[in-house]
């Protein structure tokens, strides 16, 4: 029995260990998924969103991982100061399977008139499960693993700030913050502190309808090399919109999605990794929805120019009325 707990606590630690740079999950179009990685966009629009996301990395590859988030987010009274939300992960990459929630609180300040800040914490629940009932053994005679399932919990808390106008927005944020810090879980030794930063700018073209926004994603944990994600995406008509995206030295992808009347967002990514894995492997999907719970309210400019338009049509009317008269 003692040496049957100690080949499972064994591959436990083991798998945690090599794990411990994958703590938190590569969706490749951030820009549909912002809200997963940093907890200040919470609230930092004028309604409230509910989005789920679903990637299903390297397929064609046994064990691959497979990565679903949902969350619901906004502002209470859709004022843009005390934002919150929750939100759900799971992920099952060969014989584990992790699953984590999450709680957000959110406050937003006015910097000047064009540009806002939020700072955002989201602590939540982790746990880190080994079904060793799946486990392919090299000695079939060998069944001191198999029938277990091996379970970790952790205690987890993500912080950030938030940037942003309507033209642009820079984000940096904290994952894992307790980290090693807290000892009575097993999994919380094994947890790395990641540092993501997001930073984007809009570009809008009215006369052709269409909007640019590049974008670019920084993350580092150690001690894997760091990354950098570069994004591109083009808006017509504030309908239809296409992207391309490289991760450095990982992977590059195409994306293409659109609004359905206006509060609905759908999109589909293709990404293919260009690694040492890619032989092995027919690319990453990655399905992203969201859908604005409520109506959104008409911003200053918009209300500036349907009130011109409103005068410019009755000044309009009345000269055509008065030259009927006439």
């Amino acid at each position: 029995m003692i040496k049957r707990l100690l080949h499972i606590s064994a591959l436990l630690l083991l798998t945690l260990k090599l794990g411990s740079a994958q703590q938190q999950y590569t969706f490749t179009n951030y820009l549909l998924n912002a809200y997963y990685y940093n907890p200040a966009l919470a609230g930092s629009e004028e309604v409230h969103k509910a989005s789920f996301s679903y990637r299903n990395q390297w397929t064609g590859f046994e064990g691959a991982p497979v990565t679903v988030h949902g969350n619901f987010y906004g502002s209470i009274r859709n004022e843009m100061k005390h934002g919150y939300g929750i939100s759900i992960l799971s992920d099952k990459t060969g014989l584990s399977t992790s699953t984590g929630a999450y709680l957000n609180y959110a406050y937003h300040l006015n910097i000047t008139d064009d540009i806002r800040a939020g700072f955002g914490v989201r602590p939540g629940f982790f746990q880190y499960k080994l079904g060793l009932y799946d486990a392919k053994l090299a000695d079939k005679g060998d069944e001191i693993l198999t029938g277990n399932i091996v379970t970790a919990n952790a205690l987890d808390l993500s912080s950030g700030f938030h940037v942003y106008s309507n033209k642009f927005y820079l984000t940096a944020s904290l994952d894992h913050i307790f980290g090693k810090a807290i000892d009575f879980t097993v999994y919380n030794q094994s947890l790395t502190r990641h540092l993501t930063v997001i930073a984007a700018y809009k570009f809008n073209l009215k006369k052709q309808k269409i909007d640019i926004e590049p974008g670019i994603l920084f993350r580092t944990v150690q001690p894997v090399p760091s990354q950098v994600n570069f994004f591109l995406r083009g808006t017509y008509d504030n309908k239809f919109w296409a992207g391309l995206s490289y991760r450095t030295d990982d992977a590059a992808g195409i994306s293409l999605g659109m609004w359905i009347k206006e509060r609905l967002n759908i999109g589909y990514t293709y990404d293919y990794s260009l690694g040492g894995i890619s032989p092995y492997q027919n690319g990453s999907h990655e399905i992203a929805i969201t859908f604005i719970t409520t109506s959104r309210r008409p911003s200053l400019d918009q209300e500036d120019e349907d009130l011109n338009k409103s005068i410019f049509d009755q000044n309009k009317e009345n000269i055509e009325n008065e030259d009927e008269s006439k």
